[in-house]
């Protein structure tokens, strides 16, 4: 799945769609992609009417999933299992400490409890609602080489106040902004930073980050070429992203994230060199069944009736028998991963996952019942607050399970 470019998303609109995005999919969907990163008709033609053509990946992801049920009941496991039980430990620990004593504030307990808090307190930090948050499309093209600018954009539709919108921007990025007007659309883009002398700094620069507003409930953030890139497509001065990739999207089934990204290939003789040596195993087959990917594309969603969670990845190939490989490996990933995982139920989840091909697309589709991801989710919490869990059911076992209940 495309990475999410948080740095040229405002603070708000990244917050939401990683954090959302994480809690709605569960531990399951991420067991489930490890094996390998639904297909009906959509008719969301219009929908990458935004996005610049020429980019190498682009996601979508749904607002209304923010307020939903399903996340809500997500976030409050993921909090128990987690920072709930981080905080009942640390409060049975203070009892029995001196009563005269006092305690500095836990970062534990600073986190809210709840999904409405966690978003309150984003609110409050940059001064901007995700609730208000109806779409996001991020979109990104990979740099020619390490000196390259970056190119990575985020069209957000949100029922934000420009005003607000510019004095997030400016205070994440600690720059003042002015606009400017590029064929009747208005742009901010970052007043000159004068260098500090004597300062060190590694590797390249932050990229400067621009906004352009299409109206009022449209906001595009990003790169200066990136934004720049989408004011021409909305002037009707260049074309919107098409071809293989949009159709790919385009096909994915409906969900709260949608994505499609286009393979890069990679050196072959490299890849063997160093893997070859850190494995002992000669890679050059599979490197080059990686090379002849061509596009990946995929969904998360959930039920309409909210009680599952679903994803679908297309691995779509250039030859039948790459896809036949392609499938091979997932298979065999799959059944390892579920071979050597110390827990019943998500060994069990693993092993339902269904990997189809057809032609020379592959077909990797998952759907689990949200009891069964609130399981999991407790047994991931266990890992990492450092509790023991039972290996056969994934439940927290001792002062662990407290915070669990």
């Amino acid at each position: 799945m495309p990475s999410i470019p948080t740095g040229t998303i405002s603070s708000t609109a990244a917050k939401a769609v990683v954090v959302v995005a994480f809690l709605a999919v569960g531990g399951v969907a991420a067991a489930q992609m490890g094996a390998l990163d639904g297909v009906t008709d959509s008719q969301d033609s219009a929908m990458l009417e935004p996005v610049p053509d020429g980019v190498d990946s682009v996601a979508v992801f749904d607002g209304s999933v923010l307020e939903s049920d399903t996340a809500e009941r997500l976030y409050a496991t993921g909090y128990n299992a987690t920072v709930g039980s981080i905080n009942a430990t640390e409060s049975g620990e203070a009892n029995e400490t001196d009563d005269e004593m006092v305690s500095a504030t836990s970062p534990a307990e600073m986190i809210p409890a709840n999904l409405t808090g966690a978003f309150d307190e984003v609110e409050n930090e940059s001064g901007l609602d995700p609730r208000a948050v109806e779409q996001v499309i991020v979109y990104s093209q990979r740099q020619a080489n390490f000196t390259s600018p970056p190119y990575q954009g985020a069209i957000v539709e949100a029922d934000w106040e420009k005003s607000d919108v510019v004095d997030a921007v400016s205070e994440q990025a600690n720059r003042s902004y002015r606009n400017t007007t590029v064929d009747g659309v208005t742009v901010y883009k970052p007043e000159p930073q004068e260098e500090e002398d004597n300062v060190t700094s590694f590797g390249p620069p932050e990229p400067d980050q621009w906004v352009a507003v299409f109206d009022e409930d449209e906001y595009v953030f990003g790169t200066e070429q990136a934004v720049a890139d989408a004011v021409d497509v909305e002037a009707d001065n260049a074309e919107p992203v098409d071809g293989d990739l949009r159709r790919a999207l385009e096909e994915t089934r409906d969900g709260y994230l949608r994505y499609a990204q286009s393979s890069q290939n990679v050196n072959v003789t490299q890849i063997n060199r160093t893997m070859g040596q850190s494995t002992g195993l000669n890679v050059t087959a599979y490197a080059e069944a990686y090379n002849d990917l061509h596009i990946t594309s995929g969904t998360y969603y959930i039920t309409e009736d909210g009680e599952a969670l679903g994803t679908e990845s297309r691995v779509l190939t250039n030859s039948t028998d790459t896809a036949r490989d392609v499938k091979d490996l997932a298979q065999g990933f799959i059944s390892i991963q579920a071979g050597a995982i110390q827990n019943e139920t998500l060994e069990t989840e693993l092993r339902e996952t269904d990997v189809t091909r057809d032609g020379t697309t592959v077909t990797v589709s998952r759907q689990t019942d949200i009891e069964t991801a609130e399981t999991l989710i407790r047994w991931y919490g266990s890992i990492l607050t450092g509790g023991q869990s039972s290996t056969a059911t994934g439940v927290a076992t001792g002062s662990t399970a407290a915070g669990i209940a």
